[in-house]
């Protein structure tokens, strides 16, 4: 990689940039320059108007800024970032924050300023390749496409995902060991609650990677013809009502329009799977308000199920590969980013035809989501 890193330090005390700016010019790791502002909205405005954000390689950002604070200051800078990496800066003692950032997609974070020249310098190096490389694989993939050259365009995807799950897996390794380091060496420091409230995290995270194999497990079955459909008279607002306590306590914004004596003949749940995808991923790219509705459609009737939010809809021209096998839109439907593996969708669609039905997108009018459902109906 080139051994110059620009950096973009977002810090409002002089006395903090002077010394990043004295230990990175001490690394022995590439060349540093480092062009600092004071506060958020002056590193949002630098992002967006001159050379943007191509002028630099990589944004150190303090979460504790005069114009924004926590967590809130990182998704502001990300949302204007694109796909520059971002490596937060926290106190000293308040790693949880830092944790908590690379959750939300922060490439890494340190601690003021606890680092020697060349684990500073590293660190962000470390970002930059990281970024770069997936860069070069979004690339790679491209080219492959526009020449027609089907197998690497495969081969990248195959590579991409690969880096997708890695990426997935990697973050709550990095907050199960955060945690437990700190309850490790410094079990003094925490009361009771804190204690219970970082266990709760690890086993959070450890649910998380849970979730993931299971995904994984569930996508290989479906490629491998393995998995069959139990279907059976299932009344489907119970269904809904399932699903939305399963996909976490913000789906409670959701809004059910649902005839309490409509069924349906399905596997009850491949249903409920596909709808707690459907919801999770409407709270986290979506946009209030949040609903869900049920009719009986068509001739002969099916039963379908649409989860509707008011966000941005999914970019018109990705609509044809959304439900595709490891899709990932490279345009998320908002500024909040997005994650994952890109197999949610083509699980969804794939247990949908195990069961009969079928799964597609619609657009919002005038705005929004409709992510859509059909399975037969039932007899009663």
């Amino acid at each position: 990689m080139d051994r110059l890193i620009r950096v973009l330090h977002i810090e409002d005390s002089r006395t903090d940039t002077d010394l990043v700016r004295g230990v990175l010019g001490r690394s022995v790791a590439a060349q540093f320059t480092v062009e600092a502002v004071s506060a958020l909205e002056d590193g949002l405005r630098r992002l967006t108007e001159q050379g943007g954000a191509d002028d630099f390689d990589v944004i150190v950002l303090d979460l504790h800024l005069p114009d924004a604070d926590g967590l809130t200051t990182f998704t502001r800078a990300a949302a204007a970032a694109g796909a520059v990496p971002i490596v937060v800066c926290t106190a000293g003692g308040d790693d949880t924050l830092g944790i908590t950032a690379v959750e939300h997609g922060a490439q890494d974070f340190v601690v003021k300023w606890s680092s020697d020249p060349d684990s500073l310098g590293r660190t962000l190096i470390h970002a930059v390749q990281r970024s770069r490389q997936l860069a070069e694989l979004q690339r790679h993939l491209v080219e492959s496409t526009n020449t027609g050259d089907q197998l690497a365009a495969t081969n990248a995807a195959i590579r991409e995902f690969l880096a997708r799950v890695v990426h997935e897996i990697r973050t709550p390794i990095t907050v199960i060991s955060g945690y437990a380091t700190l309850l490790r060496d410094a079990p003094d420091t925490f009361n009771p609650v804190e204690q219970l409230e970082s266990l709760s995290a690890i086993l959070g995270q450890t649910e998380r990677l849970r979730r993931l194999t299971d995904t994984l497990l569930t996508h290989e079955n479906l490629e491998a013809g393995a998995v069959h459909a139990e279907p059976e008279e299932v009344c489907v607002v119970e269904v809904i009502d399932s699903a939305l306590a399963a996909a976490g306590p913000a789906a409670v914004d959701f809004k059910v329009r649902c005839d309490p004596g409509l069924t349906a003949r399905v596997d009850p749940a491949h249903l409920q799977q596909a709808l707690v995808n459907y919801a999770t991923n409407a709270l986290t790219y979506g946009d209030r308000p949040y609903s869900v509705t049920a009719d009986l459609e068509g001739d002969p009737a099916e039963v379908v199920i649409r989860v509707i939010d008011q966000g941005d809809g999914v970019p018109h021209e990705f609509v044809p590969q959304l439900f595709d096998r490891v899709a990932l839109s490279q345009a998320p439907r908002t500024g909040k980013g997005l994650h994952g593996t890109g197999l949610g969708l083509s699980i969804v669609a794939g247990l949908l035809h195990a069961n009969g039905g079928d799964a597609w997108y619609e657009p919002g009018d005038p705005r929004g989501a409709r992510f859509c459902i059909s399975v037969p109906v039932g007899q009663n």
